[in-house]
C-alpha cells in the first residue's frame, strides 16, 4: 500500500514595502527650489568674498563702505553658475518622472518652433528700445545713477566679457527656468494660473531691485517685461520663447550700454 505525500504549504508571499507615490511640484516645493537658489547665491557670494579678501587682504573687505562693483559682478556671475545647476537638480529630484525629459517637461523644458523663437526675440528687442529707453524720456532720471552691476560692466577689460555672458546667456536661462518654469508651474498647480502669474511677475520685479539703483520707473519696466515673457510661456507652453525674449532684451541693453560708454 502506498501513501501520497501530504500537500505542501504554499510559499509565503514576497515581502512588499509600500513606497509612497511621489507628488508633483506644487507651490510649497516651488518655493523650496527658490530657497535653494537663494542659498546657492549666498554661498557663491561668500566664496567670492573670501577669495577677494585672501587676494587683496582682509582689510579690503572690512573697510568697504559700499559694495565693490567688480566684486558684485563676479559674485553675480558665480551665483548663476552655482545656482542654475542647483535649481535644475533639485527640480528633477522633486518632480516625478522616469527620465530627465519627463521631469522637466511640465516646467516648459520643451522645444518650440524656430519662427516662434525668432518672433519672441524680436519682441524682446523692441521692448528693450521702447520700454527700456522710452521710460527715460517720460521720466528723465534726476542723476546719472547706475547700479553696481552696470558700473562694473562699464569698465574696460574682462569685466565686459563676464557681463555679456551673465546678461545674455546665464540670466535668461536660469531666471526663466526658475520663475516662468518652476515657480509658475508649481503655483499654478496650487492656486490657479492667474494668481500664479501675478505672484511670479511681482517676484521677478522685486528680484531686480538692486539693478534699478533707486530709479523706480525701471521697476515698472522690468515688471512689464516679465509679464510679456510669462505671456510667451503660457501661449507656447515652452520656455524657449521667453528665454529668447529675455536674451534679446538684455542684448539690446548691453549693446546700447557699450555704444554710449
Amino acid at each position: 500500500m502506498s501513501f501520497s505525500a501530504p500537500p505542501s504549504a504554499p510559499p509565503p508571499p514576497p515581502l512588499q514595502i509600500a513606497v509612497p507615490e511621489q507628488k508633483p511640484v506644487r507651490a510649497a516645493k516651488a518655493i523650496l527650489v527658490l530657497m535653494v537658489y537663494g542659498a546657492s547665491q549666498i554661498l557663491a557670494g561668500i566664496a567670492v568674498l573670501m577669495v577677494y579678501g585672501a587676494t587683496r587682504g582682509l582689510d579690503s573687505v572690512q573697510t568697504m563702505g559700499d559694495i565693490d562693483p567688480v566684486l558684485f559682478l563676479v559674485a553675480g556671475a558665480a551665483g548663476f553658475v552655482v545656482g542654475g545647476p542647483a535649481v535644475f537638480w533639485v527640480t528633477r529630484a522633486l518632480e516625478p518622472g522616469h527620465n530627465t525629459a519627463d521631469e522637466l517637461r511640465p516646467f516648459g523644458w520643451v522645444k518650440a518652433r524656430p519662427a516662434v523663437i525668432a518672433a519672441s526675440a524680436a519682441v524682446g528687442a523692441v521692448l528693450a528700445l521702447v520700454l527700456g529707453y522710452g521710460v527715460d524720456i517720460v521720466f528723465p532720471p534726476k542723476d546719472d545713477v547706475q547700479g553696481p552691476l552696470i558700473e562694473a560692466a562699464s569698465a574696460p577689460g574682462w569685466q565686459r566679457i563676464v557681463f555679456v555672458i551673465l546678461a545674455i546667456v546665464l540670466a535668461p536661462v536660469v531666471e526663466e527656468f526658475l520663475f516662468r518654469g518652476v515657480l509658475f508651474t508649481g503655483m499654478s498647480r496650487s492656486w490657479g494660473k492667474w494668481p500664479a502669474a501675478v505672484i511670479v511677475t511681482i517676484m521677478f520685479g522685486l528680484l531686480h531691485l538692486a539693478d534699478i539703483a533707486g530709479y523706480w520707473p525701471a521697476l515698472g519696466v522690468i515688471t512689464m517685461v516679465g509679464a510679456a515673457m510669462l505671456a510667451a510661456r503660457i501661449r507656447t507652453g515652452s520656455l524657449v520663447p521667453p528665454i529668447a525674449m529675455h536674451a534679446a532684451y538684455n542684448a539690446v541693453q548691453v549693446i546700447v550700454l557699450y555704444l554710449t560708454v
